[in-house]
């Protein structure tokens, strides 16, 4: 697959996980989510995978902002799960995040983490465990090696792949 932009990544085109807050929620209300793409900035794209990679073996999580739907922004959030193919983001970080957010003037508009040993397409399990469907939901994979990213929304059970738009500063 070719890349939209002249990053060294890949980006793949074709979870959070039990947590939901009202202050997302609250967020949403602004935001246009009917666009088949989701642009980030690239110093924050960049961010995300140096971030992601320092993680490894771990799934590293994040949240990303803007202020409409776009990432200008990245929220590294701690993984509080133990386990190597799984991540959890906490209530607590996620509504300090958002609050910050706010006082920047941007929304929450993205989620991220990695995938170490998968593909950048989400699991099952991030589909079933995503209580956010109006949010971006970006995948870093490190499968075999290859740094890809995939974009996508996950709408009632299914993931909708986003066009992901890398753009300079």
């Amino acid at each position: 697959m070719e890349p939209w932009t002249s990053s060294p990544y890949a980006i793949k085109q074709p979870s959070p996980r039990g947590w939901e807050t009202t202050e997302i929620k609250d967020n949403l209300n602004n935001l246009d989510l009917r666009k088949p793409s989701f642009e980030i900035k690239k110093a924050v794209y960049e961010e995300m995978i140096v971030y992601c990679q320092q993680a490894l073996p771990y799934e590293a999580c994040g949240l990303l902002s803007g202020k409409q739907f776009n990432g200008t922004k990245l929220w590294e959030i701690k993984n509080e799960s133990l386990h190597l193919n799984r991540f959890m983001m906490s209530k607590e970080s996620i509504e300090r995040t958002s609050k910050n957010a706010n006082g920047m003037g941007e929304k929450i508009t993205g989620i991220f983490h990695s995938h170490p040993s998968s593909s950048a397409y989400p699991s099952s399990h991030d589909i079933e465990n995503n209580p956010y469907p109006n949010l971006a939901y970006l995948i870093v994979s490190f499968y075999k090696g290859k740094v890809e990213v995939g974009c996508f929304q996950i709408i009632k059970g299914t993931a909708v792949p986003l066009k992901l738009i890398i753009m300079d500063e």
